[in-house]
């Protein structure tokens, strides 16, 4: 709900500026071009999500026991049977969208290629267990805000192709924190502690998970400020596309921190 206010006022903010300077008869459309927008946001986050990461549904042929394994921890969780998705990222993320009674695990290339079967299977059951504890809906609205965020300030500023470092800097230092705050303040810290706790009551697919992050090496940006200040020098030699992947992936989630992730130091 949080998150459909705050896209809402996002939305309304972005008529105001534009409409203000537009006579009434520019000004109406806009405004409800807008609603309209808002309406497909919230109708269809997932698709959305999809095409800022650039992802692809893969063939069930090409990857028949990934989807075997989908499809029994689904059943575990009496949740939908998910479609999988792949995408070529930075950072070998995994995700779990939801909208509505539809799921999509979207998996990076390489985590697909590289994960064992039991670790492959523990995947498949963390993403699982996030749709079963409705933190995926959440998230899957979190994000979209942030890439809604992120999509006009990239436009604006005329990235296309391979970015001016100067523009690039501007966005990653002034765009991100603002993208980044509000993507803290929709997924506070407590909602990862609950979900990791949950997940330590299974800890065989924990220790697969933990294994399966080691083995990819994934980073975790909330970490220092050093490795932030790293983080955007990397994101503005990017187009702005791949800034966009970079942007989503930054975000993190649990299966994406928990390495670094202290149960007993966690505060909201």
């Amino acid at each position: 709900m949080l998150a459909r206010l705050l896209l809402a006022t996002f939305l309304l903010l972005f008529w105001a500026l534009i409409g203000v300077s537009l006579p009434l008869i520019l000004s109406l459309p806009l405004g409800l071009a807008g609603l309209g927008l808002w309406l497909l946001l919230n109708i269809y986050p997932d698709k959305f999500l999809l095409h800022y990461l650039q992802a692809r549904e893969t063939i069930e042929t090409d990857y028949p026991e990934a989807y075997r394994m989908a499809r029994a921890q689904a059943h575990k969780f009496k949740i939908t049977n998910p479609r999988i998705y792949s995408y070529s990222g930075f950072f070998h993320r995994a995700f779990a969208f939801v909208a509505g009674q539809r799921v999509v695990f979207v998996i990076d290339k390489k985590a697909l290629q590289l994960a064992r079967k039991d670790e492959m299977e523990a995947l498949f059951f963390g993403l699982s267990l996030e749709v079963h504890e409705s933190l995926a809906r959440r998230h899957t609205m979190a994000l979209l805000l942030l890439s809604v965020i992120w999509a006009p300030a990239l436009k604006l500023l005329g990235l296309r192709d391979y970015v001016p470092r100067t523009a690039g800097w501007l966005v990653q230092f002034f765009v991100a924190p603002v993208a980044g705050f509000v993507f803290r303040v929709l997924m506070p810290r407590y909602l990862w502690k609950k979900f990791l706790t949950s997940l330590a009551t299974y800890p065989l697919e924990e220790l697969r998970l933990r294994e399966l992050n080691a083995k990819l090496d994934q980073p975790n940006l909330d970490q220092s400020s050093a490795r932030v200040f790293k983080y955007r020098f990397f994101a503005a030699n990017h187009s702005a596309a791949q800034q966009m992947i970079l942007a989503i992936e930054g975000a993190g989630h649990p299966l994406d921190v928990m390495s670094g992730f202290k149960l007993e130091q966690t505060h909201v």
